[in-house]
C-alpha cells in the first residue's frame, strides 16, 4: 500500500459521535456503547505546496517529492475516492486511510513560480 506523499502539513482530528443515544421521557437519556472503532477524520492543511519544472520547463515530480503539488495531484488521481493509502500520523502513528472529498487545487501564489495558496485535504481512517 502507498503512502501519503505530503509531509509538511498541520492537522486536526474529528471524533464521530459514536454509539447511540436517545432522548426518553422524563429527561432520561438511554445510551449504548458503539459496536465497531471510531472512524476519525482528519483534515490537513499544508502550506508551501508548489509545482516543479525540470529544466526543459516540463512539469516534474522529481523535485521535492514532500511538497510537490504535483506528486500530490497524481497520488489522488491513483487513490481517488475508492482506494486505501498508509498515512504517518504523527500522533498515533500509521494508519490506513482514504481521502473523505475530492481534491482541490487552490489559486497560485502571485509570484510565487508555481507555489499555491495553502491546500486543505481530508482524509477518513479506515479502522
Amino acid at each position: 500500500m502507498e503512502n501519503f506523499p505530503c509531509t509538511y502539513f498541520r492537522f486536526s482530528t474529528r471524533y464521530p459521535e459514536s454509539g447511540l443515544r436517545m432522548q426518553l421521557g422524563r429527561s432520561y437519556v438511554h445510551t449504548a456503547a458503539a459496536q465497531a472503532p471510531d472512524q476519525r477524520l482528519f483534515q490537513l492543511s499544508i502550506p508551501g505546496l508548489q509545482y516543479f519544472c525540470d529544466a526543459g520547463g516540463d512539469l516534474t515530480a522529481v523535485t521535492e517529492p514532500g511538497r510537490n503539488m504535483l506528486v500530490l495531484e497524481n497520488f489522488y488521481n491513483d487513490h481517488k475516492l475508492a482506494f486505501s493509502f498508509n498515512f504517518d500520523h504523527p500522533v498515533y502513528g500509521t494508519l490506513v486511510c482514504k481521502f473523505n472529498r475530492p481534491l482541490e487545487i487552490p489559486e497560485g501564489v502571485m509570484g510565487g513560480t508555481g507555489v499555491l495558496e495553502e491546500v486543505r485535504v481530508e482524509l477518513l481512517e479506515i479502522p
